[in-house]
């Protein structure tokens, strides 16, 4: 499923966004709020080789997956987002992204997060999502927040603290 908002073409990743996706995965500052924190930039380019294959093995296995999000005008890809299924969270659907730091700011994690909800509610046809945030990443929690997730609690999850949002399908 490729899809095109705004200012962003999101879709399936492919072989070639490896190095594009690892270099954004190296920057200590962009890895910092993720699982395995800013140690995780140095194993950047390994992390990117298994994750590229593994995002298209979940659009292959359930229709739906993360999306590379590439910058409309440009092409540029800006890191990933979309849904990730979590069978070891009880089956359910994650709204999740990552960006470069040259995309921090603009509204772009905004545009993919509603981008997700809509595809995941729609086309999809799931009755809820959730999301989740480290509670320093505050730009994070309002992106949830934004895309019309409330926050339920803190919880421990994928190895961090984090702020558990929900939503469910109207």
């Amino acid at each position: 499923m490729i899809l095109a908002t705004d200012r962003l073409v999101l879709r399936p990743f492919e072989a070639a966004d490896i190095p594009a996706y690892a270099a954004i995965r190296a920057d200590a500052e962009v890895m910092r709020h993720m699982p395995g924190g800013v140690a995780r930039a140095a194993t950047a380019g390994a992390d990117a080789a298994r994750l590229v294959p593994d995002f298209a093995t979940q659009w292959r296995g359930i229709g739906y997956g993360p999306w590379a999000v590439e910058d409309r005008a440009s092409g540029a890809l800006l890191g990933h987002g979309g849904l990730r299924l979590l069978p070891d969270l009880g089956g359910e659907t994650e709204v999740l992204y990552m960006l470069g730091r040259a995309a921090w700011g603009r509204g772009i994690a905004t545009e993919i997060a509603r981008a997700a909800r809509e595809v995941a509610f729609g086309t999809l046809g799931l009755s809820r999502l959730v999301g989740y945030a480290a509670p320093a990443n505050l730009a994070s929690c309002r992106v949830l927040e934004k895309a019309g997730l409330a926050f339920e609690r803190e919880v421990e999850v994928f190895g961090l603290r984090a702020r558990r949002y929900v939503m469910e399908r109207a």
